[in-house]
């Protein structure tokens, strides 16, 4: 064993350690001094956590800073449970940015925000007093690996801490005679909702690791709520309440001999958040199922980008469901391993009504998940009907478009065919009178050249040839026009009624 502290080789000075069973190497990584990446938060230069414990009808809370961590863990008794809660700053700060009042009213309409988060109409938006607040954890990098390494935390669970993985897990450790000496499961769920006419996200994970130690009955809880943006206010207060309102009340000591119960204070507040949060998609449907059916004015009003991201959204509202009804049916397999191991209660007829008030419990959340997820591809099916809606009806008003601009076209060349027919209407007249004008009308004349002093026109006996003439080749052309024409239009109506159709 090195001389180093244990928490300065965490997981590797740990008892229960083995190489070819945990990634250590992957756990150090994760829980690395730097940040390199956005996902992981960085550490406090001091400790502020605030840590829940009841024991046997008494519950406190305090804030503790890194030598009240060490007074605490160094302690020769535990409670009967313990909560220790690490809440990263936000990674975005929203709240401060929004001015517009239609959106305040949407967020306070879908209960993600509280009245009190509301900045003050005076108050400089974020963006223009040039701060930012970094993501940062509550904790020192020393005191977690403290916590972590008195409480024997696996390596795997740990790595959730600053790490991304979603995923279930779970460790039984036994003594030599293969009793269960402490029993094990980690998790993380996402409560997330997408604000439609903000164009964010309100994200907001939780990481659960619990750890029950058999031989002294006691359940440590590690929780951490990250929050993307400052947008799920109102569900962190409503999981910090919940946790509280749990510790200081007495009968939790009845509730404490089973470690399940803290995972259900997280499900019901989240599953009513995704119950809040799908009112926005429902509501940004009907208002565009509307606006299709109220004109071409209102047709072109409706937002195709903000559509196709709600759409995206209520995809990811699917995934992350599935994955909370999967770590119900992984939490329900695990407390029958608890019952079984731990308890010694094998068969139905000797479990205690805590088993099955729990079991109740979560019946009611994979009911009431499941709903929901319904519930939302309905309204995913819904927003893919209207954009299948949409494109036929651009592309039939494009056709129409199209047809009025063929039919246009077409009058056009009506328009032109007219004046080729008035043309055509003096051109008979002018071509026979050029040819027989001099012929048809004369002036008189004498021999010798002098004008007499009759000036009457003469008018030639065959003045009957340029009328007849004129009014035939008047007639055939107009007669030749007449049938043109009427050909012309059979074809544009043809062509009008292919289009239609």
């Amino acid at each position: 064993m090195s001389n180093k502290p244990p928490a300065a080789e965490y997981p590797f000075s740990l008892t229960s350690y083995c190489s070819g069973l945990d990634d250590g190497h992957f756990c150090q990584r994760e829980l690395k001094e730097e940040s390199r990446s956005w996902r992981s938060e960085k550490y406090a230069p001091v400790s502020s956590v605030l840590i829940l414990d009841h024991h046997h009808g008494v519950g406190t809370t305090r804030v503790y800073d890194d030598a009240g961590i060490d007074r605490l863990i160094n302690a020769d008794h535990d409670p009967q449970v313990r909560i220790i809660l690490l809440q990263p700053t936000p990674q975005e700060q929203v709240l401060r940015t929004i001015r517009n009042p239609e959106v305040v009213k949407s967020l306070l309409t879908n209960e993600l925000i509280n009245d009190q988060t509301i900045p003050p109409a005076n108050e400089k938006p974020l963006d223009q007093r040039g701060e930012e607040v970094p993501s940062q954890l509550n904790i020192t990098r020393h005191s977690l690996l403290k916590i972590l390494t008195r409480y024997d935390i696996a390596p795997a669970a740990s790595s959730h801490i600053r790490g991304q993985e979603q995923i279930f897990g779970s460790r039984q450790l036994r003594d030599s005679d293969g009793a269960v000496k402490s029993f094990e499961f980690w998790y993380a769920i996402r409560a997330r909702a997408y604000v439609r006419k903000l164009g964010k996200e309100a994200d907001l994970k939780m990481t659960i690791v619990t750890r029950y130690n058999a031989q002294s009955d006691t359940t440590l809880v590690l929780l951490k709520y990250r929050s993307f943006n400052d947008l799920p206010q109102r569900l962190l207060e409503e999981l910090v309440e919940n946790l509280e309102a749990f510790i200081k009340e007495p009968n939790t000591a009845s509730l404490a001999k089973n470690p399940f119960i803290l995972s259900i204070i997280h499900f019901n507040p989240t599953i009513q958040y995704y119950r809040r949060a799908a009112r926005d998609p429902r509501d940004t449907i009907r208002e565009e199922e509307r606006r299709v059916h109220g004109g071409l004015e209102e047709f072109a009003r409706i937002d195709l980008n903000k559509l196709h991201l709600t759409l995206t959204s209520l995809d990811q509202d699917k995934i992350q469901m599935n994955f909370i009804l999967g770590v119900i049916g992984r939490l329900r397999k695990q407390h029958e391993a608890f019952q079984a191991m731990v308890k010694g209660s094998k068969s139905l007829d000797q479990r205690d009504w805590l088993y099955f008030r729990v079991e109740e419990e979560f019946d009611r959340f994979e009911n009431q998940m499941a709903y929901f997820k319904s519930s939302v591809e309905d309204v995913a099916r819904r927003v893919e009907r209207l954009l299948d809606l949409l494109f036929n009806m651009s592309s039939r008003i494009n056709t129409q478009s199209s047809s009025r601009m063929t039919r246009y076209a077409m009058q056009e060349s009506a328009s032109m065919s007219t004046i080729s027919v008035v043309t055509m209407l003096f051109l008979p007249g002018t071509f026979i009178a050029t040819i027989l004008g001099t012929n048809i009308i004369t002036g008189p004349t004498r021999a010798d050249g002098n004008s007499p002093g009759d000036s009457k026109l003469l008018v030639s006996s065959q003045w009957w040839v340029l009328v007849v003439l004129t009014v035939s080749l008047t007639i055939l052309t107009m007669g030749g026009w007449y049938i043109l024409q009427r050909r012309t239009r059979k074809s544009i109506a043809r062509i009008s009624n292919q289009n239609a159709v």
